[in-house]
C-alpha cells in the first residue's frame, strides 16, 4: 500500500504505545509499522465510500482514509473500452436517477450532463437449450397500459416515501409497518391489479412481477423515485457516456488519501477508537491506521467483515442476509446483428432440465457488443460464468437461427466481466416484524463503526449517496 510521507509521523514511544495499547493489534515481524492517523477510516470506495471521503474531506473538514480492495474505485460501475476504436461501453451501472444532491456530485468535478443515453433494439425469444427462436413467447402489453400500471404503482407507494426515503431511520416496528408492504410481491400485484408493468420492473430493476418475496423488497430497488425517473424522463448520464470518469476523477481528487488494492487484516474497534492494520494485497506493505471511526461503506456480510472480530449483536443482524451470484459482463460476437437483444426463454412443453444460471443479452449502443447480466442458483466463478455464456452462444449458433455475420466462422468472446455477487434482504415477515430493521439501524455507530450502501437504503447510487449525507453529520457528532 502506497502512503504518502505527509500521512506517516514517527511517534514517540509513548505515543506508539498509546496506539498499541488502543489496537491490541498482535504485531511481529512487521514491528514496527508506519502508522497512519486520520479522523474516519472507510472501507469500501465504491459508490457510497467514495462519496463519503469526499464530502468528509471537502465539506466538512475531516482527515480520511480510503481502503479499497480494487485497482478502481467505483464498485458496480464498470466500463469498457473498445482497443480499436477507444469507445466506451458502461456494463455496470448504467444511468442516475435525479434525486437530491446527486447532479451536484457529477458537478463537483466539473462533469457535464446529458439526459438518460437509451439504445433501442428488437428482443429475441431464444430456447435455451436447442437455440431455436420461439415464436410469440411474450406479448408485452401495450404501452398505455404499461404507463398505467405504474401511475397506479407510483400512487400506491409515495405515502411510503417517509419510510424508506433515503433510508430506513423512520421504518416501523411490528403491527405499525403498513400490511401491504409485508404481501408477497405477487399478492400485491393482483390486489391492484398491475401486471401490465411487468417489462418495466424487469428491466429497470431486474425483478421478476410474480415474486413471493415481500412487497418491501421489490419496493426498497423499484421505488417512487425510480418510477418518477421513468415516468418523467429525468434519468441522466455523464458526458462522454462513461460512468467510469466520476469515480477516476475523485480517485485523482482524493490523492493520497486513498489506498488500492488494500484489505485490512486485523482490527479493533472501540468507542475510543479504531485501529486498523491495512495491507497491500500486491505488495504485501503493511500499515497501522489509528482512526477516530470507522464508516463501513462495503457489503456488511458476517464473511466480509469477519476480520473486524463481529460481537453477537453484528452477527445477529449480518447472519440474516440472502446471498446471490451476479456478474456483468460484456460479450463481442458476430452471431447476434447490431439493435438485436436476446432473451432466453424456455418453452412451456420444454422437457430440459433447468439450467442453474440465467442470462439475457442486450444491445448496448457499441456495434458488436453486447451487455450480459449473468445470474446463478450455484456459487459459480468467473471462469465458469464465462464459460457458461460462451456454451449458450454455441448452443445459439448450432440451433441456425443466428449464422455468423461478414464470415463463415462463429466468433464469441467474454472480453470483460466483473463479480456483482452481492448479500441482499431477504428476511423473512416474521423477522420483519420482530424488528430486523430496527436491530439493522441499531449497528449505525456500534464500536465507533458506522455504516452506509446499498443495503442500508434502496440502492441506487443517487438514493445512496443522499442516504450518506444522513449517516456523515450522526458520525461526526463529538468528533474534535
Amino acid at each position: 500500500m502506497s502512503v504518502s510521507k505527509s500521512w506517516i509521523w514517527r511517534s514517540s514511544l509513548s505515543t506508539l504505545l498509546t496506539v498499541l495499547a488502543l489496537s491490541r493489534v498482535v504485531i511481529t515481524e512487521n514491528y514496527p509499522l508506519p502508522i497512519v492517523n486520520t479522523d474516519v477510516a472507510i472501507l469500501g470506495g465504491g459508490a457510497s465510500g467514495t462519496y463519503a471521503a469526499v464530502r468528509l474531506r471537502e465539506d466538512y473538514g475531516k482527515k480520511v482514509l480510503l481502503i479499497e480492495m480494487e485497482a478502481v474505485l467505483g464498485g458496480h460501475v464498470n466500463t469498457y473500452t473498445d482497443p480499436e476504436t477507444g469507445e466506451a461501453f458502461n456494463y455496470g451501472v448504467q444511468s442516475y436517477i435525479d434525486y437530491e444532491g446527486a447532479k451536484e456530485f457529477f458537478e463537483r468535478f466539473e462533469i457535464p450532463l446529458q439526459p438518460n443515453v437509451l439504445f433501442s433494439s428488437t428482443t429475441v425469444d431464444v430456447d435455451p437449450n436447442t437455440g431455436n427462436i420461439v415464436p410469440n413467447a411474450t406479448v408485452p402489453p401495450p404501452l398505455n397500459g404499461v404507463i398505467a400500471a405504474l401511475e397506479k404503482y407510483y400512487d400506491l407507494i409515495v405515502p411510503w416515501n417517509d419510510l424508506m426515503l433515503p433510508g430506513y431511520w423512520n421504518f416501523p416496528p411490528g403491527d405499525q409497518i403498513p400490511a401491504d408492504l409485508l404481501l408477497p410481491f405477487s399478492d400485491f400485484v393482483a390486489k391492484y391489479d398491475l401486471g401490465d408493468m411487468a417489462p418495466i420492473i424487469s428491466v429497470v430493476s431486474g425483478q421478476d412481477i410474480n415474486t413471493p418475496n415481500p412487497t418491501l423488497f421489490v419496493v426498497k430497488n423499484f421505488g417512487a423515485t425510480v418510477v418518477e425517473g421513468f415516468l418523467n424522463n429525468t434519468f441522466f448520464d455523464p458526458v462522454p457516456f462513461n460512468n467510469s470518469l466520476l469515480y477516476g476523477d475523485a480517485e485523482r481528487f482524493l490523492g493520497d488519501d486513498v489506498v488500492l488494492t488494500s484489505t485490512i487484516v486485523e482490527a479493533n474497534r472501540s468507542y475510543n477508537g479504531i485501529s486498523l492494520v491495512v495491507e497491500d494485497v500486491q505488495t504485501g506493505t503493511r500499515t497501522l491506521v489509528s482512526a477516530k471511526r470507522l464508516l463501513v461503506a462495503s457489503q456488511p456480510s458476517i464473511n466480509n467483515l469477519a476480520v473486524l472480530g463481529l460481537d453477537e449483536q453484528e452477527k445477529a443482524v449480518f447472519s440474516t442476509w440472502s446471498y446471490g451470484t451476479v456478474y456483468t459482463a460484456v460479450l463481442k460476437t458476430n452471431l447476434i446483428p447490431d439493435n438485436t437483444s436476446v432473451s432466453f426463454v424456455t418453452p412451456a412443453n420444454s422437457t430440459s432440465a433447468q439450467k442453474p444460471y440465467s442470462f439475457g443479452i442486450t444491445w448496448n449502443g457499441a456495434p458488436g457488443y453486447f451487455w450480459i447480466i449473468f445470474s446463478s442458483t450455484e456459487d459459480l466463478s468467473e471462469t465458469e460464468a464465462k464459460e457458461a455464456i460462451i456454451a449458450e452462444m454455441n448452443t445459439l449458433y448450432n440451433g441456425g437461427s443466428f449464422p455468423p455475420i461478414g464470415s463463415s466462422a462463429p466468433s464469441s468472446e467474454v472480453v470483460a466481466i466483473s463479480n456483482h455477487s452481492s448479500v441482499v434482504w431477504g428476511q423473512s415477515v416474521e423477522q420483519l416484524k420482530a424488528g430486523f430493521v430496527q436491530d439493522l439501524y441499531a449497528l449505525q455507530g456500534h464500536k465507533g463503526t458506522w455504516y452506509t450502501g446499498g443495503l442500508w437504503c434502496p440502492d441506487y447510487s443517487s438514493n445512496v449517496w443522499a442516504f450518506t449525507d444522513t449517516v456523515l453529520p450522526k458520525l461526526l457528532e463529538g468528533l474534535d
